[in-house]
């Protein structure tokens, strides 16, 4: 069963085995190389550049991060972003957290749609979005990091209203 929690104390550890994996590294904004120091600052932090930030758990064992970045005041879309360790793959289990946020979003009287923005060659990170009901909205090019190079993007959307 997947939940979400908040971060914190002792998820530095997991956290910091996760972000070396190079998918991890390939498709997100973590910084490369990833050190201990980063993962101490994101849990001390709890995320609090992002709008909002959990833990996806699946059987209690923390598996990924996802979070929403920001909400646009105009537009009322919020952008979301997470990433999975290996351990956590195959099981659906991004799926379902993304479900569980847009639930969260929902509820929310500033938040009309979800948006995620995924470089065109990240299809597991498309095909996870597409499972929780996003459809492709728009191309952007250059819009995302594919490694060290931009790359065009697919903003995928769910509207909530």
């Amino acid at each position: 069963m997947v939940t979400l929690r908040e971060i914190r104390d002792g998820d530095e550890e997991w956290i910091f085995e996760a972000c070396q994996d190079p998918e991890i590294q390939r498709w997100t904004r973590v910084p490369r190389p990833y050190q201990r120091s980063h993962a101490e600052e994101f849990v001390a932090t709890r995320g609090l550049a992002e709008l909002a930030v959990w833990v996806v758990c699946d059987d209690e064992r923390p598996i990924g991060v996802i979070g929403v970045h920001s909400v646009d005041p105009t537009t009322g879309d919020a952008e979301i972003g997470y990433w999975v360790a290996p351990w956590g793959r195959g099981r659906r289990a991004t799926s379902m957290a993304i479900e569980v946020v847009a639930t969260w979003a929902s509820e929310r009287s500033d938040v009309r749609a979800l948006t995620a923005k995924i470089a065109e060659g990240n299809l597991a990170s498309q095909r996870c979005v597409q499972r929780a009901g996003f459809v492709a909205a728009e191309r952007i090019v250059d819009g995302c990091h594919d490694g060290d190079r931009t790359t065009t993007a697919i903003l995928f959307r769910l509207s909530l209203g």
